[in-house]
């Protein structure tokens, strides 16, 4: 069965729920989250990894969730499914993925007495056979045990995307002794062991707490200059969180907040970017950090030895993937990001000249603009990465289209030294234009998107280069000599017509004497004008050519005579002023002239109807309801997002509905239609003098409306 992909679906976690878009096929469950300048947190569940389904209805508005149990992980939960997505869902994953969704019921009781269950790294708590809730045990920070009570404290962490949501820190259970579950176990010398104390170990094998206590870093690196958030930071990795200690502010970072890595050489700098992508971000101020950006310098090396013990040490690669040595040696940069990555089971993304070289090939990073700020914009594997105001990722596989722009609203020139490109994404309808792009980094960034099969909008522009048609993509320095020069010259060339252009006009001006009445008469005398001469009633055209040769040719005698300079001033012949046209009499106002037009030609203005207060209110369409039901699930789902954008979102939803989903608000529509003809049949058998033009003060009324289901369109 083919791949099916369900958006609007939110991943369950401790702290603040999220949503993104759930995609089923033969491989597993694939969550993506588009988030900020594209940093989006991914869920991949491989089929080998899943070991259950089941299906639990939440009710509304939250709908129904779908967990995915794993053999060596917590369950992961999805929510926002429909009642009617579970059949088609049941029939894929039956095919596709071999696993039955089973049924699950959820508890509701307000008992606080139940049993307890370990589930891989979950804990399940149920009362009379009913799940109640389901703690991920990886979020455990300390669990310790006190007579016959258990507490657990969970991780709390600088990655919390808002204040205001509640998050659950620390949760406390009572195990009688004559616990049956957990009871009756005794020790190697036979000593029995309290029911508390057997729960407590249990959970320790599935948490991190046993990894190494908050107080024990396994690394230290000292005088880390970070550029986002600005500042040196001591930066202490421990089993299960990173810390940053700096002059003004801490931050303490879980590793389950890594969402990817990144290695970025600078070109200008022997300098090289570590970049950590957190999802959620942290917060220092009001400005929230998506990525931080740390550098070092490429010619500092280290040498280290994780301080941990080998059974530690094995427990934290089966959880990571055995990507954790021991010892490592290298560069500063390198060594960093491997210990994190082997910590955080991340993927590192490095930019290498492989993918991309810039045009002096000194690096694979291009220097452009964002905004108001300079940064470096590297083209990776399967993303773009800007650096650094602020950092973003876009993949290519969000990006609708990109298009080169010529710098100067695009108009051709030689002189053109920069061009732009413009990045249109999918996910959030955002542009990204990135502008001050080097002329001679246009060809093998084409090259570069062109071979990703990346939409290009002005594609056969884009070919020409920035130069535009006829010249060629530019390569700047790479041309030989003999190109340059020809180029050059063309170049020379076309500064030269300028120049004459320019001056040709300087030297009308200034042979031309006189006032600025006697220049245009000189223009308008100017034998070589174009302008076409005809017979005026009482003029002839043969005479006045005469005269002006005339008047030519004594101009220029009085040039070469100095006697002339005595002579009077010669008198301008009046010009013969044409008849004068009979004027029509002004149509009297209010009364229409020629044309049909009333006061002398101009269309008088229809006065507006004023709006009946008692007519009744215009019908509204099944768009609009489902609007209503929606809009402010909408703005909760996209917090600030603009009014217009909102319409646009509806409309995007409305589109994608089936005609089942649309049913309950035709049926809506419908109902309200008929109380609109009721209401305008009683509204008009009232009389009123409004009554003819009710309804089109009704659709005035509804003009809000009428523009909302133009964004439906």
């Amino acid at each position: 069965m083919a791949d099916q992909t369900y958006p609007s679906i939110s991943l369950g976690s401790r702290g603040a729920v999220t949503t993104g878009t759930l995609k089923v096929g033969p491989a597993g469950f694939v969550w993506r989250r588009a988030g900020e300048h594209g940093q989006g947190r991914v869920v991949d569940v491989r089929k080998e990894d899943i070991s259950g389904l089941v299906w639990t209805r939440l009710g509304q508005p939250r709908g129904c969730l779908l967990g995915v149990r794993r053999a060596d992980g917590p369950t992961i939960n999805f929510l926002g499914f429909k009642d009617k997505d579970l059949d088609a869902l049941s029939a894929l994953c039956k095919d596709s993925l071999k696993q039955e969704i089973k049924p699950q019921e959820l508890a509701i009781y307000g008992r606080n007495w139940g049993e307890v269950e370990l589930n891989a790294s979950s804990l399940v708590y149920s009362v009379d056979s009913k799940v109640m809730f389901e703690l991920p045990l990886p979020e455990v920070s300390q669990a310790q045990q006190t007579k016959d009570e258990v507490l657990l404290e969970f991780h709390v962490d600088d990655t919390t995307r808002d204040d205001r949501e509640d998050t659950l820190v620390e949760m406390a259970f009572h195990v009688p002794a004559v616990n049956e579950a957990w009871g009756g176990t005794t020790d190697d010398n036979g000593v029995p062991i309290p029911a508390a104390k057997a729960l407590v170990d249990a959970l320790l094998q599935h948490t991190d707490a046993g990894v190494a206590t908050s107080d024990d870093s396994i690394a230290d690196f000292t005088d880390v200059a970070v550029i986002a958030p600005r500042g040196r930071f001591t930066v202490e990795m421990h089993g299960s969180f990173l810390k940053l200690s700096g002059q003004t502010q801490d931050f303490k970072i879980r590793y389950t907040s890594i969402s990817r890595l990144f290695i970025l050489p600078k070109s200008s700098t022997p300098h090289t970017l570590v970049v950590i992508g957190l999802d959620p971000p942290i917060r220092k101020g009001q400005t929230y950090y998506s990525y931080l950006l740390c550098q070092f310098n490429n010619d500092e090396e280290m040498s280290l030895e994780l301080d941990m013990s080998d059974e530690a040490l094995a427990q934290k690669n089966e959880k990571c993937g055995n990507k954790l040595q021991r010892t490592m040696n290298g560069p500063v940069h390198t060594v960093f990001a491997h210990t994190l990555r082997g910590l955080s089971a991340a993927k590192i993304t490095r930019a290498k000249t492989e993918t991309y070289t810039n045009h002096a090939g000194n690096g694979c990073a291009i220097r452009c603009s964002y905004k108001a700020d300079d940064g470096f914009l590297y083209p990776l594997d399967k993303a773009f990465f800007y650096v650094h105001k602020p950092p973003m990722c876009i993949n290519h596989s969000d990006i609708e289209s990109v298009e080169f722009q010529r710098q100067g609203g695009g108009v051709i020139s030689s002189s053109v030294r920069t061009f732009d490109l413009l990045i249109k994404q999918r996910s959030n309808n955002m542009e990204y234009q990135f502008r001050n792009i080097q002329r001679s980094e246009w060809e093998p960034l084409f090259a570069f998107i062109n071979a990703r099969k990346i939409k290009i909008e002005n594609l056969a522009e884009a070919r020409h280069g920035p130069r535009g048609p006829g010249v060629g993509i530019d390569l700047g320095d790479d041309l030989d000599a003999g190109v340059r020069a020809a180029r050059a010259e063309a170049d020379d060339d076309e500064e030269d017509e300028d120049e004459d252009f320019d001056a040709g006009g300087e030297d009308m001006s200034a042979s031309s004497g006189g006032s600025l009445d006697e220049e245009n008469a000189g223009s308008d005398d100017d034998a070589s004008s174009d302008a076409e001469m005809v017979d005026e009633e009482g003029i002839d055209v043969t005479a006045v050519m005469g005269n002006k040769k005339k008047r030519k040719a004594d101009g220029e005698a009085a040039d070469g005579d100095a006697a002339a300079a005595a002579k009077p001033p010669k008198q301008k012949k009046p010009k013969k002023e044409k008849k004068e046209k009979t004027e029509k009499p002004a149509a009297a106002d209010g009364e229409a002239g020629e044309g049909g037009e009333a006061g002398g030609g101009k269309k008088a203005r229809k006065p507006r109807k004023k709006k009946d207060p008692n007519a009744p209110k215009k019908a509204l369409s099944g768009f609009m309801f489902f609007s209503n039901s929606n809009r402010e699930r909408i703005k909760t789902e996209n917090p600030g997002i603009p009014f217009g954008q909102v319409g646009k979102l509806l409309g995007e939803e409305w589109k994608k509905l089936s005609t089942e989903d649309r049913a309950p608000y035709e049926a809506q529509a419908a109902k309200d239609k008929e109380r609109y003809a009721a209401a305008m049949a009683d509204y008009k058998a009232a009389g009123g003098g409004a009554a003819e033009g009710a309804a089109g003060d009704a659709d005035e009324a509804d003009a809000d409306d009428v523009g909302d289901e133009e964004a439906a369109e």
